[in-house]
């Protein structure tokens, strides 16, 4: 008599699904924002472990600047997307906000008037899609 045979079967893990991180800027942050975020900036000052970084999508004289902890170096005049969750920190200066990466892309090809110009449209979509 053949021996029966007893399907193998993975043990179930349940890990909460991870939010999207939604593009902002950086002007928009605040302590109480929740869930991961979306930057994309460009490189002013950085040294291992930590950079500061100006908005690039903001408007012209109203983008902010944010210290962002990664994993690496950054380089300097260089654009990059990054993802993390906004934390605040106490310095010497009282609380200041901070970005805490868990990404950090290059992005320094990307051509952000057409990627303006990509979102605007994606948006006249989806609200015309909405109705």
């Amino acid at each position: 008599m053949a021996a029966e045979v007893k399907p193998v079967t993975e043990e179930k893990k349940s890990f909460p699904p991870r939010k999207p991180a939604r593009l902002t800027t950086v002007r928009e942050l605040s302590p109480e924002t929740k869930g991961p975020v979306r930057i994309l900036g460009i490189v002013v000052e950085a040294r291992t472990g930590v950079a500061l970084v100006q908005d690039v999508m903001d408007e012209v004289g109203h983008a902010a600047s944010i210290p962002v902890t990664v994993e690496g170096t950054l380089e300097v005049a260089q654009k990059y997307m990054l993802i993390g969750e906004v934390t605040e920190k106490t310095t010497s200066k009282g609380k200041e906000m901070q970005l805490v990466a868990t990404v950090a892309h290059n992005v320094d090809e990307l051509d952000i008037k057409e990627f303006k110009q990509a979102l605007n449209l994606e948006k006249q979509v989806l609200d015309y899609l909405r109705r």
